[in-house]
């Protein structure tokens, strides 16, 4: 199939460009054409791609495609919805931003929610496929801990007005159960704290899971199945639309196949 991908930015190593990144290599390995149309494109995430074919806005009036798959449809939906397509897929990645709000048009033939808290949210049939993940990047052995002494919790992503509460919480456990904090992401608030390191996002981000003991994040994205799958304890917080913190708790899953990326392309564009 000839496959359009359509989100807002395809540029950062944030979760919802990875999803696409990931997505794309999965769809690609399956043998579909796959081409993407971003608002934003660049380094350092598209310089990973192979193959993939980068459309501007001109280009997607005069092609057809058998599906386009898209998120971020509050800002996209207008450039996608004169598109020839059998098919329109919208990928709804957050419960808490306006910007995921689902596109209510009869184009559109499936929705798809990230995780089970999206699912419930919205009062529309939508299927749960969760996020696609390399596991030849994230599994037990390949992350097991190389250094037992020191306690150490991982933050990957962007401290941003979700994450800033989450942050300054484990600033205070830190001090309490005496442990460091990693954090691999941008930092919008410039945080310091004694026990806080903090690095510029990387691609390697699985180095750092050898590193740590426990991962934490906000819902069920892409950090708490990264510490899943590298054999991690995950320490999870829920937030409202404002960062505040809702629940704090440990995050499980028996089944962790349902995260394998090819496993989540397949039925992503399966509409039987």
């Amino acid at each position: 199939m000839n496959i359009l991908l359509s989100c807002l930015s395809f540029k950062n190593f944030t979760g919802s460009e990875i999803y696409f990144y990931e997505l794309a290599t999965a769809l690609q390995d399956l043998g579909h054409q796959v081409s993407v149309f971003s608002r934003f494109t660049g380094e350092p995430l598209q310089d990973k791609t192979n193959n993939i074919t980068f459309l501007n806005k001109e280009d997607i009036k005069n092609r057809n495609f058998d599906k386009v798959i898209f998120s971020h449809g509050i800002v996209m939906w207008d450039y996608l919805k004169n598109i020839k397509s059998e098919s329109f897929i919208n990928i709804i990645h957050s419960e808490v931003l306006d910007l995921e709000q689902p596109i209510l048009d009869k184009r559109v033939t499936k929705y798809v929610g990230i995780r089970p808290s999206i699912v419930e949210k919205f009062d529309i049939k939508c299927d749960l496929i969760y996020n696609p993940f390399d596991f030849s990047r994230f599994n037990p052995i390949r992350n097991r801990k190389l250094d037992i002494k020191n306690k150490v919790v991982l933050f990957p992503g962007s401290i941003d007005y979700l994450r800033v509460n989450v942050m300054r919480y484990l600033f205070d456990l830190s001090e309490k159960q005496n442990f460091k904090i990693l954090h691999v992401g941008r930092d919008d608030y410039n945080l310091q704290h004694k026990n806080f390191q903090s690095i510029q996002p990387q691609w390697h981000v699985e180095d750092f899971y050898k590193k740590c003991d426990i991962v934490s994040g906000i819902f069920l994205g892409r950090t708490s199945i990264e510490g899943l799958l590298s054999g991690k304890k995950v320490l999870q917080f829920d937030v409202t639309d404002k960062g505040k913190i809702n629940k704090v708790y440990w995050h499980t899953e028996d089944n962790l196949d349902k995260f394998e990326r090819t496993f989540v392309a397949k039925n992503i564009i399966d509409e039987s």
